[in-house]
């Protein structure tokens, strides 16, 4: 049986996002997550109003995503397939482990590669440069951590394009046979 994992995603204004996965396992990079179409995704704004919806995309069913997260590194990769085929990195701190509940906060950063699609197969796109410049005069973050983020982001870039693990075809596969095993969407077992 596999183990469930809670993903709590923080924004720097205060904001959160919640979602339940199936932890699928651990390479010596870092650990594979999955969930299917149906996975319940709970938004919390900072001033206490929250708004339920499915993961992936917001209409029902949602949509089935792969996930990585990095032992040391930070940022959390995506791949899925809608609604475009594609692979989304949320550039972070690292993500912290306790017991079923992992978390990261996200530095606003984001990449976008469309390996399928041939006007951007060999393109990484950068968004949100915007939103990390507004972290840092709000002093969410310092200078020196956005400065780390970009750093960051060539690096992640350079090794999708390149096709450095996790950014292989097997990663690819891994979500196919994720998707193929039929799983239900992921509730946290009762006590």
């Amino acid at each position: 049986m596999l183990r469930v994992v809670q993903l709590v995603k923080q924004k720097l204004n205060g904001n959160t996002g919640t979602w339940l996965t199936y932890h699928l396992g651990d390479d010596e990079a870092g650990s594979w997550l999955f969930h299917p179409e149906g996975t319940s995704y709970t938004g919390r704004w900072a001033d206490g109003r929250e708004a339920r919806c499915f993961s992936g995309v917001p209409e029902k069913p949602g949509c089935p995503i792969l996930y990585f997260a990095p032992h040391q590194a930070g940022w959390v990769a995506a791949w899925r397939h809608t609604p475009r085929t594609e692979i989304t990195v949320d550039l972070s701190r690292p993500v912290t482990r306790s017991g079923d509940v992992w978390g990261y906060v996200d530095l606003e950063l984001d990449l976008w590669h469309r390996p399928d699609d041939p006007r951007h197969d060999r393109t990484v796109g950068v968004a949100d440069d915007d939103e990390l410049e507004d972290a840092v005069r709000r002093n969410w973050i310092t200078p020196a951590e956005a400065t780390r983020t970009r750093d960051e982001v060539q690096r992640v870039a350079g090794s999708i394009l390149d096709g450095v693990q996790p950014f292989t075809q097997a990663a690819w596969k891994r979500f196919e046979e994720a998707i193929a095993r039929g799983l239900p969407a992921p509730h946290r077992p009762q006590a």
